[in-house]
């Protein structure tokens, strides 16, 4: 297929590459001549989006910053690309509702891409869940996600988007996996009830540290923390259900299983690397193949808006200090 890549940095450049190993055919968009300039010969570039959709391209990767994705998956749309948009869906809803409408009056496949979702331990987590009745109704869950700002963007952390608000910047935002993960495991979300401080001493306009609890319509609960303190890149999922424990943790590199029958916990390996490029492939080859299939994706916009929803519900929580409906 010929797939348009809306935003040439450095996720944008990523699946530019996967695509082509994949044996697509490419085109890269980008105002900035630095990032079109990395692009170098491994795609056609252009610096405005309707010289790119004059080739008409059948799918489309928006890779923008997360509070610019919504327009230019709407202009893409309108020319009748199928759509791939990099988490977060949007940091508000503006524009969102005419998005969905306009992809669902032309038949359009749509995924918001959370990689997180392609990991080898985080789909043992599902899969077991799904798979295994005898461990019964999911309770709660514990999803923490943590690293140290300055190391995760060595010489130019302070102006990466994640430090600055006006980029796109927001520490809920930059840690939807987890809020996506709680979702897709535990369903609906009912309420949060969030807190947010900048604990550290980090020169940055966004938190450094939030905590929530969300509770969703089954009855379940799940607690989410995110930091940028943490020293040592720290990542987690635990999940209870009524007759057994799932637990992956990215630091001990293992997911493990325990259950009310008294045999202790059982442990495999889960070495899949956060970084590792396969997760990046998968997801690509999941989008296309229901692009090719006309088949809807595992997380299409419709349902993605429920996690940016979540995420501003806990952003209003931040400021009147009480539960808040999502």
């Amino acid at each position: 297929m010929k797939a348009v890549v809306v935003g040439a940095g450095s996720i944008g450049r990523r699946h530019l590459v996967n695509l082509r190993s994949l044996g697509h055919d490419v085109i890269a968009v980008d105002v900035a001549d630095s990032a079109l300039a990395a692009v170098g010969d491994m795609a056609r570039t252009y610096r405005t989006l309707p010289e790119a959709l004059a080739e008409r391209p059948e799918v489309a990767f928006i890779c923008t910053h997360s509070n610019g994705h919504v327009a230019p998956a709407i202009e893409c749309a309108w020319a009748g690309c199928h759509l791939f948009i990099e988490k977060p869906l949007s940091t508000d809803l503006a524009g969102v509702d005419q998005l969905i409408a306009e992809c669902g009056a032309r038949g359009l496949v749509t995924m918001v891409a959370c990689n997180m979702r392609f990991h080898e331990a985080v789909r043992r987590v599902t899969d077991t869940l799904v798979r295994d009745p005898s461990l019964g109704r999911t309770l709660w869950a514990d999803l923490e996600w943590g690293y140290y700002l300055p190391f995760a963007r060595p010489g130019d952390w302070r102006d990466s988007y994640m430090a600055n608000r006006s980029l796109g910047g927001d520490l809920v935002f930059d840690d939807i996996h987890e809020l996506d993960l709680a979702c897709w495991v535990l369903g609906q979300p009912v309420r949060v009830l969030a807190a947010a401080n900048r604990l550290g001493e980090l020169t940055v306009d966004v938190e450094d540290c939030v905590d929530m609890v969300v509770e969703f319509a089954s009855g379940a609960r799940a607690r989410i923390h995110s930091d940028y303190l943490q020293h040592g890149y720290s990542r987690r999922l635990k999940v209870v259900a009524e007759h057994g424990t799932l637990l992956w943790d990215f630091t001990q590199a293992r997911f493990g299983v325990v259950r009310d029958d008294g045999e202790g916990w059982t442990w495999c390996a889960a070495e899949h690397e956060l970084r590792d490029n396969r997760m990046f492939v998968e997801e690509v080859e999941h989008f296309m193949d229901c692009v090719a299939r006309r088949q809807p994706t595992i997380s299409p916009v419709e349902s993605a808006v429920t996690v940016v929803r979540l995420a501003l519900a806990a952003r209003r929580s931040f400021v009147s200090g009480t539960w808040e409906a999502v």
